[in-house]
């Protein structure tokens, strides 16, 4: 019996010498995971909040499309979903800001590292990181080499202003 999230395939071959029958194939997908989901970040500087990076909104105007943006003097800002259930991550991808009536503060997104765990408490197994510097509305791609387990993603940074667009997380269930 397949899992629930894996996606299911009925192949039916007619007409073949050497597939006269249907077969039905399970695949493990990768499943975008965040859309929608319950979000946290470690301040808000309103109205940016969390859930917007979830929002399924792919615009990068801050102000006309609504990211998440935490606060001024948050030097270690977070940002983290909760999937619900545990699935082994593949990848994370951040939609960075855009350029807006304040400029271009797109390089604000660099030294960004994903972790992954199990419990809300404990989102420190190692994804991926990202040097930067960011550029504006540019789809940065983190891979999680070592697929690891976790029901929490977690976005942190170690200066200020975390600023997020739209979050993919893909992984596959376990």
């Amino acid at each position: 019996m397949a899992n629930p999230d894996d996606l299911l395939i009925h192949i039916t071959f007619k007409n073949h010498p050497l597939y006269a029958h249907s077969s039905v194939i399970s695949l493990k997908a990768l499943l975008g995971l965040a859309l929608g989901k319950h979000t946290k970040q470690s301040s808000t500087m309103s109205p940016f909040g969390a859930e917007y990076a979830v929002d399924g909104n792919r615009g990068t105007d801050i102000y006309q499309d609504k990211c998440t943006h935490t606060w001024e003097g948050d030097t270690n800002p977070w940002w983290r979903v909760d999937l619900l259930t545990v699935y082994s991550i593949k990848s994370v991808r951040i939609l960075n800001r855009g350029i807006d009536h304040n400029g271009d503060l797109s390089n604000r997104l660099r030294g960004v590292t994903v972790t992954v765990g199990l419990t809300e408490s404990d989102v420190n197994t190692p994804c991926g990181f990202f040097p930067g510097p960011g550029t504006a509305s540019q789809l940065v791609v983190i891979d999680c080499p070592t697929s690891p387990q976790g029901r929490f993603v977690k976005i942190s940074k170690i200066t200020e202003y975390l600023t997020l667009c739209e979050v993919d997380v893909f992984g596959v269930s376990v």
